[in-house]
């Protein structure tokens, strides 16, 4: 066999490989840009989904160590709305809470166009201690003055830590 046909087989394999490892060092910054790789570190609050009645991303909620979670929410539909329903979902614990009948929403359940409420839900054994992540999944019902007794459902998940 000549030089010219080894150094072929060694180019190809040289590509071949290449190619493998550089996916693989492009997977591995995508996932430390995700932060994937720092367990141990605070995570940045966030928030994702909602439509119409919508939950602030970042500072706008928190979840205590005492299991209450406070979350900001922002009529963003154009009318008035009545709160109905929130049903949050932390791991496999659900809580469900009418807002309008034990005054969880502040300042009242009724919320103009672009105003701000606070959802509290109380007296919930999340199991979770300071520091820790948490992601909750949660669901609100509300009515829009236009179109009467129509309940409308905004869904979405926050994430943060858990604060003191």
């Amino acid at each position: 066999m000549d030089g010219r046909r080894r150094g072929q087989g060694s180019l190809e394999f040289l590509m071949t490989y290449g190619w493998v490892i550089l996916i693989l060092l492009v997977a591995l910054v995508v996932m430390w840009q995700w932060g994937l790789f720092s367990l141990g570190q605070k995570v940045e609050p966030g928030s994702f989904g909602f439509w119409g009645l919508t939950v602030q991303s970042g500072t706008e909620f928190i979840l205590h160590e005492n299991g209450q979670l406070d979350v900001g929410l922002v009529n963003g539909v154009g009318a008035n709305v009545t709160v109905l329903y929130a049903n949050v979902t932390i791991s496999t614990l659900k809580v469900d809470t009418t807002p309008c009948d034990d005054g969880t929403v502040t300042p009242s359940c009724l919320l103009r166009p672009g105003e701000r409420g606070v959802l509290t839900v109380t007296n919930a054994n999340w199991g979770l201690t300071a520091g820790q992540r948490f992601e909750a999944a949660i669901s609100l019902g509300y009515n829009d003055t236009r179109t009467g007794p129509y309940v409308y459902q905004s869904s979405g998940r926050i994430w943060g830590n858990i604060e003191p």
